[in-house]
Protein backbone atom coordinates (compact mmCIF):
# COMPACT_ATOMS: atom_id res chain seq x y z
CA UNK A 1 0.00 0.00 0.00
CA UNK A 2 1.74 3.34 -0.70
CA UNK A 3 2.42 5.17 2.05
CA UNK A 4 -0.41 8.35 2.06
CA UNK A 5 1.61 11.68 0.77
CA UNK A 6 1.48 14.95 3.39
CA UNK A 7 -0.62 17.37 3.78
CA UNK A 8 -0.64 20.95 4.15
CA UNK A 9 -3.19 23.37 5.00
CA UNK A 10 -2.48 27.00 3.08
CA UNK A 11 -3.82 29.56 4.73
CA UNK A 12 -4.05 32.37 2.78
CA UNK A 13 -6.54 35.30 1.83
CA UNK A 14 -5.59 36.26 -1.39
CA UNK A 15 -6.91 33.72 -3.77
CA UNK A 16 -4.89 33.66 -6.67
CA UNK A 17 -1.29 33.13 -4.36
CA UNK A 18 -3.20 30.35 -2.34
CA UNK A 19 -4.41 28.40 -5.70
CA UNK A 20 -0.72 29.03 -7.19
CA UNK A 21 0.70 27.58 -3.99
CA UNK A 22 -1.91 24.72 -3.92
CA UNK A 23 -0.85 23.55 -7.32
CA UNK A 24 2.69 24.17 -7.15
CA UNK A 25 2.70 21.39 -4.03
CA UNK A 26 0.65 18.88 -5.83
CA UNK A 27 2.92 18.78 -8.40
CA UNK A 28 5.76 18.05 -5.65
CA UNK A 29 3.49 15.13 -4.74
CA UNK A 30 1.35 16.72 -1.88
CA UNK A 31 -2.05 16.62 -0.53
CA UNK A 32 -3.37 20.42 -0.06
CA UNK A 33 -6.06 22.41 1.44
CA UNK A 34 -6.68 25.98 1.09
CA UNK A 35 -8.56 28.33 3.71
CA UNK A 36 -9.30 31.88 2.97
CA UNK A 37 -10.03 32.81 6.75
CA UNK A 38 -9.06 32.13 9.72
CA UNK A 39 -12.38 30.96 10.40
CA UNK A 40 -11.91 28.10 7.50
CA UNK A 41 -8.82 27.61 9.22
CA UNK A 42 -10.30 26.51 12.20
CA UNK A 43 -12.83 24.47 10.42
CA UNK A 44 -10.39 22.24 8.31
CA UNK A 45 -8.23 21.63 11.38
CA UNK A 46 -10.51 20.36 13.45
CA UNK A 47 -11.69 17.91 10.31
CA UNK A 48 -8.54 17.18 9.53
CA UNK A 49 -5.06 16.70 10.44
CA UNK A 50 -2.57 18.45 8.32
CA UNK A 51 1.57 17.60 8.58
CA UNK A 52 2.51 21.28 7.84
CA UNK A 53 0.70 24.61 8.36
CA UNK A 54 1.28 27.79 5.55
CA UNK A 55 0.30 30.99 7.12
CA UNK A 56 -0.23 34.61 6.07
CA UNK A 57 -0.26 37.05 8.89
CA UNK A 58 -2.95 39.64 7.22
CA UNK A 59 -6.37 37.48 6.96
CA UNK A 60 -9.80 38.89 7.23
CA UNK A 61 -11.02 38.08 10.31
CA UNK A 62 -7.73 37.57 12.18
CA UNK A 63 -4.38 37.09 11.87
CA UNK A 64 -2.19 33.74 11.62
CA UNK A 65 0.13 35.05 14.60
CA UNK A 66 -3.15 34.38 16.70
CA UNK A 67 -4.28 31.34 14.89
CA UNK A 68 -0.88 29.16 15.37
CA UNK A 69 -0.68 30.41 18.94
CA UNK A 70 -4.39 28.50 18.75
CA UNK A 71 -3.08 25.43 17.09
CA UNK A 72 0.02 24.83 18.64
CA UNK A 73 -2.10 23.57 21.13
CA UNK A 74 -3.61 20.83 19.52
CA UNK A 75 -0.83 20.66 16.98
CA UNK A 76 3.13 19.87 16.48
CA UNK A 77 3.24 20.08 12.99
CA UNK A 78 5.93 22.43 11.21
CA UNK A 79 4.15 26.30 10.54
CA UNK A 80 5.85 28.47 7.92
CA UNK A 81 4.59 31.71 7.68
CA UNK A 82 4.37 32.95 3.76
CA UNK A 83 3.71 37.02 4.17
CA UNK A 84 4.46 40.44 3.55
CA UNK A 85 5.77 41.66 6.84
CA UNK A 86 9.10 41.64 6.57
CA UNK A 87 10.73 43.62 9.72
CA UNK A 88 12.48 41.77 12.09
CA UNK A 89 9.96 42.52 14.74
CA UNK A 90 7.51 40.86 12.58
CA UNK A 91 9.44 37.74 12.08
CA UNK A 92 10.39 37.58 16.07
CA UNK A 93 6.77 37.84 16.36
CA UNK A 94 6.37 34.98 14.18
CA UNK A 95 8.59 32.66 15.87
CA UNK A 96 7.01 33.58 19.43
CA UNK A 97 3.60 32.21 18.49
CA UNK A 98 5.18 28.75 17.72
CA UNK A 99 6.12 29.49 13.65
CA UNK A 100 9.76 27.27 11.91
CA UNK A 101 10.25 29.40 8.94
CA UNK A 102 9.55 32.55 7.72
CA UNK A 103 9.52 33.39 3.92
CA UNK A 104 8.92 37.01 3.01
CA UNK A 105 6.39 38.12 0.02
CA UNK A 106 7.96 38.29 -2.72
CA UNK A 107 9.08 35.22 -2.35
CA UNK A 108 10.57 33.03 -4.91
CA UNK A 109 8.94 29.54 -5.43
CA UNK A 110 11.88 27.32 -5.85
CA UNK A 111 12.64 28.13 -2.04
CA UNK A 112 8.74 27.55 -0.88
CA UNK A 113 9.42 23.86 -2.24
CA UNK A 114 12.54 23.60 -0.72
CA UNK A 115 11.74 25.06 2.70
CA UNK A 116 8.48 23.22 2.86
CA UNK A 117 10.58 19.99 2.17
CA UNK A 118 13.33 20.63 4.56
CA UNK A 119 10.63 20.98 7.14
CA UNK A 120 8.79 17.65 6.50
CA UNK A 121 12.28 16.07 6.79
CA UNK A 122 12.78 17.80 10.23
CA UNK A 123 9.55 16.44 11.68
CA UNK A 124 10.49 12.75 10.24
CA UNK A 125 14.37 13.24 11.62
CA UNK A 126 12.44 14.35 15.47
CA UNK A 127 9.82 11.09 15.06
CA UNK A 128 13.12 8.85 14.43
CA UNK A 129 14.96 10.62 17.56
CA UNK A 130 11.63 10.12 19.48
CA UNK A 131 11.63 6.12 19.21
CA UNK A 132 15.15 6.27 20.56
CA UNK A 133 13.60 6.31 24.53
CA UNK A 134 10.29 7.65 25.42
CA UNK A 135 11.48 9.30 28.48
CA UNK A 136 14.93 10.98 29.30
CA UNK A 137 15.72 12.05 32.81
CA UNK A 138 18.30 14.50 33.50
CA UNK A 139 18.28 15.69 37.44
CA UNK A 140 15.03 17.75 37.29
CA UNK A 141 14.38 17.90 33.96
CA UNK A 142 12.22 15.12 32.47
CA UNK A 143 11.84 14.78 28.57
CA UNK A 144 8.78 12.90 27.49
CA UNK A 145 9.81 12.27 23.70
CA UNK A 146 6.30 10.73 22.61
CA UNK A 147 4.16 13.63 24.30
CA UNK A 148 7.04 16.35 23.23
CA UNK A 149 6.76 17.80 26.61
CA UNK A 150 10.23 18.57 29.42
CA UNK A 151 9.09 18.91 32.79
CA UNK A 152 11.20 20.55 35.63
CA UNK A 153 10.65 19.47 38.91
CA UNK A 154 7.35 17.64 37.77
CA UNK A 155 6.60 21.40 35.77
CA UNK A 156 5.49 21.37 32.24
CA UNK A 157 7.56 24.01 30.94
CA UNK A 158 4.95 24.47 28.06
CA UNK A 159 7.70 24.32 25.00
CA UNK A 160 7.16 24.73 21.33
CA UNK A 161 7.85 22.10 19.17
CA UNK A 162 10.67 23.46 17.88
CA UNK A 163 12.06 24.48 21.89
CA UNK A 164 11.57 20.69 22.38
CA UNK A 165 13.40 19.59 19.51
CA UNK A 166 16.69 21.63 20.31
CA UNK A 167 16.52 20.81 23.95
CA UNK A 168 15.94 16.97 22.91
CA UNK A 169 19.08 17.60 20.17
CA UNK A 170 20.95 18.86 22.83
CA UNK A 171 20.34 16.64 25.73
CA UNK A 172 20.86 13.84 23.75
CA UNK A 173 24.48 15.11 22.92
CA UNK A 174 25.40 16.12 26.71
CA UNK A 175 28.84 17.97 27.39
CA UNK A 176 29.12 18.22 23.64
CA UNK A 177 29.27 21.67 22.28
CA UNK A 178 26.92 22.09 19.00
CA UNK A 179 27.46 25.03 16.97
CA UNK A 180 24.77 27.20 15.79
CA UNK A 181 24.66 25.86 12.61
CA UNK A 182 24.63 21.81 13.61
CA UNK A 183 21.37 23.01 15.47
CA UNK A 184 19.87 24.95 12.69
CA UNK A 185 20.92 21.62 10.24
CA UNK A 186 19.32 19.25 12.97
CA UNK A 187 15.99 21.22 13.75
CA UNK A 188 15.12 23.19 10.96
CA UNK A 189 16.38 20.85 8.71
CA UNK A 190 18.44 22.91 6.54
CA UNK A 191 21.58 24.92 6.59
CA UNK A 192 21.54 28.77 8.67
CA UNK A 193 22.28 30.83 5.69
CA UNK A 194 20.18 34.45 6.40
CA UNK A 195 18.97 33.39 9.37
CA UNK A 196 21.56 33.74 12.16
CA UNK A 197 19.79 34.55 15.21
CA UNK A 198 17.26 31.75 14.93
CA UNK A 199 19.09 29.62 17.29
CA UNK A 200 20.33 32.34 19.59
CA UNK A 201 16.15 33.47 19.89
CA UNK A 202 14.61 29.67 20.49
CA UNK A 203 17.35 29.10 23.34
CA UNK A 204 17.36 31.90 25.19
CA UNK A 205 12.92 31.31 25.04
CA UNK A 206 13.58 27.63 25.98
CA UNK A 207 16.21 28.96 29.04
CA UNK A 208 13.54 31.21 29.88
CA UNK A 209 10.91 28.56 30.05
CA UNK A 210 13.04 26.01 31.94
CA UNK A 211 13.87 28.61 34.12
CA UNK A 212 17.96 27.76 33.89
CA UNK A 213 18.94 30.54 35.48
CA UNK A 214 17.87 28.82 38.57
CA UNK A 215 17.90 25.22 38.41
CA UNK A 216 20.68 23.36 40.29
CA UNK A 217 21.56 20.12 38.02
CA UNK A 218 21.53 21.47 34.91
CA UNK A 219 22.81 24.04 32.44
CA UNK A 220 22.95 25.25 28.95
CA UNK A 221 26.18 26.52 28.25
CA UNK A 222 26.94 29.54 25.61
CA UNK A 223 30.40 29.17 24.15
CA UNK A 224 32.43 31.97 23.01
CA UNK A 225 31.92 32.00 19.06
CA UNK A 226 27.94 30.91 19.37
CA UNK A 227 27.90 27.05 20.32
CA UNK A 228 26.08 25.62 22.69
CA UNK A 229 26.50 23.01 25.51
CA UNK A 230 24.10 20.91 27.52
CA UNK A 231 25.56 19.68 30.77
CA UNK A 232 24.40 18.11 34.55
CA UNK A 233 25.75 20.13 37.17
Amino acid sequence: MPEQAPLILIVEDDEDMAKLNARLLKRQGYETLVAYTAARARALIAENKPDLFVLDIELPDGNGLSLCSELRRESHAPVLFLTGHAETSDKIAGLDSGGDYYLTKPYDRDELVAVVQSLLRRVDRTREMMTEAAVITTGSLTLKTDERKALVDGRDAKLSAKEFAVLLFLAQNEDKELSNEAIYLNVWGMPMNNDPNAVRQTISRLKRKLDEENADDFAIFTKYGGGYVFTKV
